[in-house]
């Protein structure tokens, strides 16, 4: 274990199987594959490299520089931190996904050190724009005081409760959102029956009878694909349907299958009203995972598409079901409803949906821009964006 304390691995057998609790096995593994962001701002970042080289060689713990916020869970607020580069030090850290941790290295990054007098740019301690961990002081700390510090938060993840960090943070920034689900009737508050939402993502089926208590308060019009399929004869119907579409057909969730992608991947389009209460369905299908979510400008003056790509990951499968869900949205006025209630990883996938294409996701508990300057106008990946001051592609419009 990595010489690490842990409060409950000391409860062994005589075949060494190690009795635990799923919160210390996640810090342990947590603990042993923090991946630092590449961020320096001075001095002391030359000491931060030189722990990547064969003399003090920190891969040794499982730290691997990432060029990417990302992937990364770890930064080292390495050297001054000024007025001007502020901004983009809350954006790194706003990009690394939870949970994320900050080591501030140097007395510039912790007081503002030498600067913190007389400067009138220098920001007097990084706790003032993100939450820190470890405290390493030093003008510059040495490489061996930089493993002392990765020592110090190893130890401090190895003792974390994930709930308590969230409800820390929650009272100093505002970050991230505690959430939980309870039984409601409406479909548009986030709220959800617990015995339909918690059922295991592995189960293969619905129950008939929880799912038609279920249908029949969501007060669903179900007359299925007649407004789509209504000009295509059943033999189309039949080839473009695919194993979900026919069994949404089946419980009368109102869609539109799209056919397959090159990969053999089913598609299929839901309306952006009926996405939030059909999201919440896939899950209890068993899709536990969003592998991934973008967008596009379908065409200039044309509609915006939210795609999602989902996953049934399940012990002993090789090849996990997949599907694609488009929905598309006016451009006038896109509203989508967000599910980060449902899959967590579509936080800030969404974020950049909206920072590029401006669509709004609903219920989303951080929707701003993530790339994108607070002041910037304009949506820069819309197939009919003026850059400002290109004077050029303007005359051309």
């Amino acid at each position: 274990m990595n010489s690490i304390e842990f409060p409950l691995l000391d409860r062994t057998t005589q075949n060494s199987v190690i009795s635990t609790t799923s919160n210390d096995l996640s810090n342990w593994s947590r603990l042993s594959s923090l991946w630092p962001l590449l961020y320096g701002t001075s001095c002391c970042f030359i000491e931060f490299a030189s722990l990547i080289g064969s003399r003090f060689d920190f891969d040794r713990y499982g730290l691997v520089p990432r060029s990417s916020p990302r992937q990364a869970d770890l930064i080292l607020t390495a050297g001054t931190v000024t007025m001007k580069m502020a901004p983009s030090l809350v954006r790194l850290y706003e990009q690394m996904p939870e949970p994320k941790y900050v080591i501030a290295m140097g007395a510039c990054t912790i007081t503002g050190g030498m600067f913190s007098t007389d400067s009138y740019s220098t920001v007097r301690g990084v706790d003032k724009l993100i939450p820190v961990d470890v405290y390493l002081p030093g003008c510059p700390p040495k490489p061996e005081a930089v493993i002392d510090a990765i020592t110090k938060l190893r130890k401090k993840i190895s003792r974390e409760i994930y709930e308590d960090r969230i409800r820390s943070q929650r009272e100093n920034r505002c970050f991230t959102t505690n959430h939980k689900f309870r039984v409601g009737r409406s479909t548009h508050t986030g709220n959800y029956d617990q015995r339909l939402l918690y059922q295991s993502p592995s189960t293969s089926e619905i129950p008939l009878e929880t799912f038609l208590k279920y249908k029949s308060s969501l007060h669903i019009n179900c007359i299925v694909n007649a407004k789509y399929l209504s000009n295509k004869n059943p033999g189309e119907i039949k080839k473009m349907q695919g194993r979900l579409s026919a069994w949404l057909v089946k419980h009368g969730l109102v869609h539109r299958s799209l056919g397959f992608d090159y990969q053999g991947i089913e598609t299929l389009q839901i309306k952006p009203e009926d996405w939030h209460s059909i999201a919440v369905i896939l899950y209890v299908y068993g899709y536990n995972y969003l592998r991934s979510q973008c967008a596009y400008d379908v065409a200039p003056g044309g509609l915006l598409a939210s795609v999602y790509h989902l996953t049934r990951i399940e012990c002993g499968v090789d090849q996990p079901e997949e599907v694609c869900i488009k929905v598309f949205a006016s451009r006038r006025n896109p509203r989508i409803p967000s599910v980060f209630w449902v899959w967590k990883s579509a936080d800030f996938q969404e974020r950049e949906s909206y920072d590029m294409l401006g669509i709004s996701y609903d219920n989303h508990p951080r929707l701003k821009r993530i790339l994108m300057p607070e002041s910037w106008i304009g949506w820069p990946l819309r197939k009919d964006y003026i850059a400002p001051n290109f004077y050029e592609i303007q005359d051309a419009h």
